[in-house]
């Protein structure tokens, strides 16, 4: 059956000699796999540009429940994204975040306030006049509400260190495993209360945004089960935290 759904680029894979696999998080289908077939033909006929991390794609699919790839019959470009390919802080943001939604969206059902959430964001980043090396830490926080593990800002009176197993701060100092010190969970309280339009004025430098990055993805890996390795998180500490 022929249906027609919304996605967005995580992750591709080539497949033999003109054809790629596309994990992609969809509007109608949640975490969905992809095959687009003929895409890497010849130079001229090379659409594989329109699989990008991030980029927003209208999908046709034969599309079967039982079937752990997707056929594509036809993909088009949904929104164009204007600045992100071709800003470098954009793309490495993106490249960031396309591999942390591949490595912790896993669910296969629709989820219409997750994917409101994503393309949202994906079209604020792109309308940036300016980029901003927090975006990135602010999208961990705010996706974290999405995954059910929002962390709780109760920060103050006595609870000063930020407990990464609970979500919470708490009175005393712990396990350094799972308890942030009492400076990095200060800077962790700040975060917490920053929204994408409001970072730019919040005065982090780079030291604080490897902390918290860091420490993000901790949090991350203690409550998204089978997580693994961000691969592109060296990329990005290179580019905005040396």
């Amino acid at each position: 059956m022929i249906r027609k759904t919304r996605g967005i680029v995580l992750h591709t894979t080539r497949y033999g000699e003109s054809s790629l696999v596309v994990h992609c998080y969809s509007e109608q289908y949640g975490r969905q796999t992809f095959m687009v077939k003929g895409v890497r033909k010849s130079r001229k006929q090379n659409r594989s540009n329109l699989f990008q991390p991030l980029f927003i794609l209208d999908f046709e699919i034969y599309y079967k429940n039982s079937r752990e790839i997707q056929l594509v019959k036809e993909v088009t470009r949904a929104m164009p994204l204007n600045s992100t390919p071709y800003d470098i802080t954009k793309s490495t943001q993106a490249i960031f975040i396309a591999e942390v939604l591949f490595r912790v969206v896993k669910e296969e059902e629709p989820n219409p306030m997750l994917a409101h959430f994503l393309i949202n964001t994906i079209q604020y980043l792109d309308a940036l006049e300016e980029s901003s090396p927090d975006f990135h830490i602010i999208f961990l926080f705010q996706l974290s509400k999405y995954l059910g593990f929002f962390p709780q800002n109760n920060f103050g009176n006595g609870e000063i260190f930020f407990d990464l197993a609970s979500g919470r701060f708490k009175t005393y100092a712990g396990d350094p495993d799972i308890q942030l010190d009492e400076a990095a969970s200060a800077l962790w309280s700040k975060y917490i209360g920053f929204d994408f339009q409001d970072i730019r004025d919040a005065g982090f430098n780079s030291t604080h945004r490897k902390i918290v990055l860091d420490n993000l993805v901790r949090y991350y890996k203690l409550h998204v089960a089978g997580m693994g390795e961000i691969r592109s998180l060296e990329v990005l500490h290179t580019f905005f935290h040396n």
